[in-house]
């Protein structure tokens, strides 16, 4: 009989691929951290731009309003009946809060002591919500109260039979002094159309054109 051939081996299976070796300590990441986008305005007027002239987007300084009116006050108040006013809060407050949502609200007394420590938690919590400073918060409403004080050398009486003048043309023009200078806009464009006519008849100083002061 004739020998038989021998049988080829089978083929050995491919080894498999050598793990991939961790990367290097040294090698950059893939993807950059991003930056903490700077501080925004704490609203005491550090890195804040001039109020009125700031564009959207930008801080404003509100703490250089109280400069702005008194030059809008010499400026258009040809009276000098317009003084600015300082706000002195009482030395006792009250404070009405909830412990939580479907809580009843309660009524507390809060003294000298009480407000101070209450305001350090605020600013405490405020700065750990925004990472110092380094995170915007938005969707924020700030709350600025400025006074100015209208003052008549007469009584009511006096001042229209005596005087002949019309008292509420003066405080109409006290308080246009004060919104065009807070909202940094004209008169004509805060005035409704069917009195634009009537209030720069006595006040024409503030009409359109004319320099905001």
């Amino acid at each position: 009989m004739p020998a038989s051939k021998p049988m080829p081996a089978p083929a050995a299976a491919a080894a498999p691929p050598p793990p991939a070796s961790p990367p290097s300590e040294s090698a950059p990441p893939t993807q950059a951290a991003a930056a903490a986008p700077p501080p925004r305005d704490r609203g005491d007027g550090v890195g804040a731009a001039p109020a009125g002239g700031a564009s959207a987007g930008e801080a404003i300084d509100y703490t250089r309003i109280p400069g702005e009116l008194d030059k809008k006050f010499e400026a258009f108040d040809e009276d000098g009946a317009l003084r600015p006013t300082i706000i002195n809060p009482a030395d006792v407050w009250s404070r009405t809060a909830s412990k939580g949502l479907l809580a009843e609200p309660t009524t507390a007394t809060m003294f000298t002591k009480e407000q101070k420590d209450e305001k350090n938690r605020a600013f405490d919590l405020l700065d750990a919500l925004s990472r110092s400073g380094a995170l915007p918060i938005e969707h924020a409403s700030l709350h600025v109260v400025i006074a100015a004080t209208h003052c008549f050398d007469k009584t009511l009486l006096d001042t229209v039979i005596q005087g002949n003048v019309n008292p509420i043309e003066k405080v109409e023009r006290s308080v246009m002094l004060v919104a065009t200078t807070v909202h940094n806009r004209d008169a004509s464009e805060m005035i409704v159309e069917d009195q634009r006519a009537r209030f720069f008849t006595y006040t024409p100083k503030l009409g359109p054109g004319e320099p905001r002061g």
